[in-house]
């Protein structure tokens, strides 16, 4: 498996963690994920089901893969969004929070974890810390290029 093999556009979901409150618990998001990778960096995009109808762009991706074939990459959307007990909060002012994945290449597909962390000062002036965790898995989409030359995914 090299870096041209891992490019292009990968197809996926991720799932909140137990610790959030229902309706956020165990829920699914969707997405789609533009990769491109040069001698293991990783750059792209992603677009999600949750975020698409709050930004006019899509969050950016950096990270790296591993001999391995591990993968990390910093998820940032375009300006800070927290889900909260009481709704959504969108901070345009305030750059996004980094969103954490890490996971492995198995069975041609990625696969592994997502952490956040939101620290913020309280009304008392202590910091205080949120972390939120989840899964997530993508495949990638197998293009008409591809096809074409009949290479599929993970080949």
């Amino acid at each position: 498996m090299n870096d041209q093999q891992l490019c292009g556009t990968w197809t996926g979901a991720y799932t909140y963690g137990n610790e959030y409150d229902v309706p956020l618990k165990g829920k699914m998001v969707t997405f789609e994920m533009k990769l491109t990778i040069v001698n293991g960096v990783i750059t792209g995009e992603c677009i999600d089901a949750e975020s698409t109808k709050h930004f006019k762009a899509p969050a950016i991706i950096e990270g790296s893969m591993g001999d391995d074939h591990s993968i990390k990459f910093v998820k940032r959307y375009p300006h800070y969004w927290q889900h909260e007990k009481s709704g959504q909060r969108f901070l345009p002012k305030l750059p996004s929070q980094e969103i954490y994945y890490s996971g492995a290449f198995v069975n041609n597909e990625f696969e592994g974890e997502w952490e956040i962390v939101t620290v913020l000062v309280d009304a008392q002036g202590e910091m205080v810390t949120y972390r939120g965790y989840g899964s997530w898995g993508m495949k990638r989409l197998v293009d008409k290029v591809d096809k074409a030359m009949g290479k599929g995914s993970g080949q």
